[in-house]
């Protein structure tokens, strides 16, 4: 799906469609109509597609973007706990040195060969990424043990 066709669905989905969402985002129904339907010279701006993909919770305009780019998106945990959030600090570094895997073999296949030097650059992101899964685990474990019982850790209750 293009991005048009998903901003059109997103709009048109909505419950009350144009004339329920476009006072919600600042923007005239009528206006907000044309412009998903590309009427004329109307245009969706990229500050308006925000202001729909954020206030629907409807992401097809942002993973359009991301297929048409060659790209795709992954939903970010919520944070439920503290800003020290061990777990999902471990998270977030896993699922950035997985994307730095990705980055490099990626590029190193671009000419379809792998050359020592982009070789020892993968295998170099494959470290940090084992390493930072070994965080993540060591974090779950930390909580987990965290959750139970005195009794249950060896203490004393």
């Amino acid at each position: 799906m293009n991005v048009i066709d998903a901003a059109y669905n997103v709009v048109h989905d909505y419950p009350g469609g144009a004339e329920s969402l476009g006072p919600r985002v600042e923007k005239n129904p009528t206006t907000l109509s044309h412009e998903v339907a590309e009427v004329g010279t109307a245009k969706l701006g990229l500050k308006t597609a925000v202001k729909l993909t954020a206030f629907t919770k409807d992401y097809r305009i942002l993973e359009a973007f991301a297929a048409q780019c060659g790209r795709m998106v992954l939903p970010m945990p919520e944070v439920l706990a503290s800003d020290g959030d061990e777990c999902l600090k471990s998270l977030g570094e896993v699922l950035r040195e997985s994307g730095e895997v990705v980055r490099e073999l990626t590029g190193s296949l671009e000419d379809g060969n792998i050359s020592d030097n982009e070789y020892g650059r993968i295998a170099k992101e494959c470290g940090h990424l084992v390493s930072a899964a070994t965080n993540l685990l060591a974090a779950v474990r930390a909580r987990n043990a965290a959750g139970k019982p005195a009794s249950a850790k060896g203490g004393v209750a």
